[in-house]
């Protein structure tokens, strides 16, 4: 009896070791406001170009067992066609062959993932080792139909990936009782994926800020193209 139990746990054991965080990104990023002079124009965004959807990143600690899976498409395309609509007068998001019609189409590229550098390389101020979450957003805008583009814009976001206080003191408790690794395990990694996902959608919602000053920077750029065409 003993022995089955044993094998019973330790069988538990390794089904919860092997843990990963599902999460989702939230849709409504960009903070709603309101632009009192909007480009007179309509714009795209390709949904189906470039943007990834889902980001798989490993445990830094625990790369071989535990990750944690990110589902970014919907989130990422919802958030920037609602910064893109503070910019012109109407956005809309969509497959590539919806865009006719349109008098400007946005392609979007995200990247992100954990480094121990900060997105422009140089060193993290904390440590060399420190991980950290790198999230580079690039939007670039096109008058539709052409391949030129009107305006690019680029930011990118480095947040030191820290532990939350619960998941630190699962991860203590589960290095030196193993026998509560079936329970402690997920815990962990659900609380320490959930911290991750804030951290990206922080991550997102600053370089969309960063990105929107620019592109209204350049405000009078789109203008021209508009009366050159």
């Amino acid at each position: 009896m003993k022995r089955k139990s044993f094998f019973l746990l330790f069988t538990l054991g390794l089904l919860a070791s092997a843990c990963t965080y599902h999460g989702t990104i939230r849709p409504n990023l960009y903070p709603s406001s309101t632009n009192e002079n909007p480009v007179e124009a309509s714009i795209f965004v390709l949904a189906d170009h470039h943007i990834p959807q889902e980001i798989y990143i490993t445990d830094p600690d625990d790369s071989d067992t535990q990750a944690y899976l990110l589902h970014t498409s919907q989130g990422v395309v919802v958030s920037v066609t609602d910064a893109l609509g503070t910019l012109f007068t109407q956005a809309d998001a969509g497959a590539d062959s919806f865009q006719e019609g349109y008098d400007f189409v946005a392609d979007v590229t995200m990247e992100t993932g954990l480094t121990r550098n900060n997105c422009e390389g140089n060193l993290a101020k904390y440590a060399v080792r420190q991980e950290g979450l790198c999230t580079e957003l690039t939007i670039s805008i096109r008058r539709s139909g052409q391949t030129t583009p009107v305006a690019v814009a680029k930011a990118s976001r480095w947040r030191e990936f820290r532990k939350p206080g619960f998941a630190s003191s699962v991860r203590w408790v589960n290095k030196h009782t193993y026998i509560f690794s079936p329970i402690l395990t997920p815990l962990y990694v659900q609380s320490q994926g959930s911290s991750l996902r804030k951290q990206l959608e922080s991550n997102l919602t600053e370089a969309l800020q960063d990105i929107l000053y620019q592109l209204r920077e350049n405000r009078e750029r789109f203008v021209k193209s508009l009366k050159e065409n």
